[in-house]
């Protein structure tokens, strides 16, 4: 749904506003002893309906590695919910839209913490390894049942050595997921095999859309709010726990649920 104005509007806030900032940094006669970037971890993990958001804070996170590649000082610090002030909380209910499981929320004291880390960074490097970038608001270690664990850029966020705890949180979010393999490999009748996958699958899509009532089997998936960006992620699920391939087209076009586990049963059984 969103325009090209829509996404460049945003996108050159932060990158012509940086160069800017950039390019009046290097007119003045004694040079900076930091240049922090308020970024966020929107550009990482990715935000349902805001890629030029994103994509904007991509920009601030590779535009401080340039800078550092120049021999001068940035430091790109990704931040999460700020809870207590700003924009969040001044429009009050946007949390609703966050997964806590993903995202942890950051109050003020620990925000002035952060900026004086960054600049520390800056100033008295004290880890290198984060010496362009310092991601912040991501609970470690993520719990089993995460949807970052369908992306293998956050597998360390995951500790093996956990064990039992995590074996039984994603036995727990996975029992309909297992049920719906279990009949379809003991030969179940079709019928059978459908309710299971549309209980999977309406599980899975309850969960990601962060809808509070379960959802309604016959009914248009578009009215829940189902784009492109949750369609992948419903692919990629798809694909990595029932071992099927469905096209990001074939959910977005899908008339219902059924409909698409209709598909999606099809193609297991084929």
């Amino acid at each position: 749904m969103m325009t090209a104005s829509d996404y460049h509007t945003t996108l050159s806030n932060k990158v012509t506003g940086t160069w800017n900032l950039h390019n009046a940094s290097l007119d003045l006669k004694k040079p900076l002893s930091f240049f922090t970037l308020l970024s966020s971890i929107s550009g990482v993990i990715g935000q349902k309906g805001q890629a030029n958001y994103s994509a904007a804070n991509t920009f601030l996170d590779a535009f401080a590695s340039y800078r550092l590649g120049k021999g001068l000082v940035a430091h790109s610090v990704d931040l999460g919910v700020i809870e207590d002030v700003g924009y969040v909380a001044e429009q009050g209910g946007m949390q609703t839209h966050f997964d806590d499981k993903q995202w942890i929320g950051i109050n003020e004291y620990v925000l002035h913490k952060i900026l004086g880390l960054s600049i520390l960074q800056q100033t008295a490097c004290i880890n290198p390894a984060s010496a362009s970038q310092l991601i912040t608001g991501i609970p470690v270690p993520q719990p089993a049942d995460s949807e970052l664990r369908y992306d293998a850029r956050f597998s360390p966020l995951f500790r093996p050595d956990d064990g039992d705890a995590n074996v039984s949180a994603a036995n727990s979010a996975e029992e309909d997921v297992q049920t719906l393999l279990l009949l379809r490999k003991s030969g179940a009748q079709l019928p059978a095999i459908l309710d299971a996958a549309v209980a999977a699958v309406g599980s899975k899509f309850e969960k990601t859309l962060r809808l509070t009532e379960p959802i309604e089997p016959g009914k248009s998936l578009s009215t829940y709010g189902l784009d492109s960006l949750s369609a992948v992620e419903f692919r990629n699920w798809i694909r990595m726990e029932l071992g099927v391939e469905v096209t990001v087209f074939e959910i977005t076009s899908a008339s219902s649920l059924v409909g698409l586990c209709e598909k999606i049963v099809g193609k297991m059984q084929g």
